[in-house]
């Protein structure tokens, strides 16, 4: 009678010492000629951890050469945790690995091909299938496809997962009065982790309904630049919700000082990604005349010139609109605690007045990474502030910024514990 292996090499061996296959040597003479060991004279144990370092798409090739390896290749270690994103896929070749997943899976990951519209639109069927196929599903990686809003909503998507990516998805047919992410708090409940990188679709008022998210931790929203001069969504939404927020990523993208500032309030922030959209610093590099004017206006005086950056003393209020979505440092002296104004508690003593005693509000009081890059008027000031209020910072990056070499020399000897990226590094 032929041994059954079992499903898995955890925790035992797949197959009993008795049924196991001879040790095969690395070369053996049979009638005088040398004869290497084929494939399938090794072990289930040893195909399937040769397996674990091959591709679901190469798992799949294997299974239709033979019954014996279409079974080792079904092993549910091996489909745990799926990528298929070493190159894209349409959605018709997904299916064809539906019967591979197992109820065990926990992590899934895909990616399309944008510019093939009609091969590369996400099914609300395939979606159906995986909730019900990978029962305890808790990452899901969407990346690069094709979202028809009319046919798939968020509700559709699998309510167990605890990290969902539609990273450079792009969304049709959206509604323009209600964002996609309606009752997405009530539908993924364990979502901690939403990434939304290169969504150009993206609309500011679904701040609103992402705030609401309960145990969300980690929020990517890099390169959605439509995302910008959204103030009252900002602050409705920051006032209100993210309460357990943590990583937050909002490089490349047109926010400016009083979205920032908002975003102090998040007391659990603990990581601040900042950085100017590339089309405004290609902007401003292209026209040097224009950006020499500029310093040379009224009311800004140079501070520090050397080679590599001209750190600017700003005294009065934008006038443009790509100024209006630099970052400056009243953002980043909004991060951290300070002092506030105090309360006059008696003014009728002659001679007088009685105040209270100094009081500090803690903003980002557990902020340990802030990267603010490329930002032209953010400078020393913000480095000042930091030495003195950021008491957890260990990590922070203000490459292209106009920060002096003198400023960021001071901040290291106030602040030796945090690791300190500027453009003068030694390279």
């Amino acid at each position: 009678m032929k041994a059954k292996r079992s499903k898995s090499l955890s925790p035992e061996p797949s197959s009993s010492n008795e049924w196991k296959r001879p040790k095969i040597d690395e070369s053996c003479e049979k009638n005088g000629k040398e004869i290497y060991p084929n494939l399938l004279d090794l072990s289930d144990d040893v195909l399937l951890n040769i397996m674990k370092f091959l591709h679901p798409q190469d798992l799949m090739a294997l299974s239709l050469c033979c019954q014996r390896l279409n079974q080792v290749s079904r092993d549910r270690t091996l489909w745990r945790k799926v990528d298929f994103r070493v190159m894209p896929m349409m959605v018709e070749d997904l299916e064809k690995y539906v019967h591979f997943l197992q109820p065990l899976t926990t992590s899934l990951a895909m990616r399309g091909s944008r510019p093939l519209e009609k091969h590369g639109t996400l099914s609300k069927l395939f979606l159906k299938v995986i909730a019900k196929v990978c029962s305890q599903l808790k990452e899901l990686i969407v990346e690069d496809y094709y979202i028809d809003a009319n046919k798939i909503q968020i509700i559709d998507f699998p309510e167990t997962v605890e990290k969902l990516s539609l990273k450079g998805c792009k969304l049709c047919h959206i509604q323009i009065d209600r964002s996609y992410f309606f009752t997405m708090d009530l539908h993924m409940r364990s979502l901690t982790c939403l990434i939304l990188s290169n969504c150009q679709w993206f609309m500011p008022h679904s701040l609103l309904v992402i705030s609401k998210i309960r145990n969300l931790k980690e929020l990517r929203l890099d390169s959605c630049h439509s995302l910008g001069e959204c103030v009252a969504y900002t602050s409705l939404a920051t006032r209100f919700g993210f309460k357990t927020l943590e990583i937050l990523d909002l490089r490349d993208t047109a926010l400016g000082d009083s979205e920032i500032c908002c975003f102090s309030s998040t007391k659990t922030l603990t990581h601040l990604y900042l950085e100017c959209p590339a089309v405004l610093v290609n902007t401003e590099s292209n026209n040097h005349l224009e950006q020499q004017q500029l310093l040379d206006r009224p009311g800004r005086r140079r501070a520090f010139e050397d080679q590599n950056l001209v750190q600017i003393i700003i005294e009065h209020g934008f006038e443009n609109n790509s100024e209006r979505c630099l970052i400056s440092d009243r953002a980043i002296c909004a991060l951290g605690s300070y002092a506030c104004d105090r309360r006059v508690v008696d003014n009728s003593v002659p001679g007088g007045i009685l105040v209270e005693e100094d009081r500090r509000i803690f903003n980002n009081p557990n902020l340990k990474t802030l990267v603010v890059r490329n930002y032209p008027l953010v400078t020393n000031q913000s480095l000042v502030h930091l030495a003195l209020n950021a008491s957890n910072l260990e990590f922070l990056d203000v490459t292209g910024t106009a920060v002096t070499k003198a400023g960021v020399q001071t901040f290291k000897g106030k602040r030796p514990n945090v690791k300190l990226i500027s453009s003068f590094d030694e390279t």
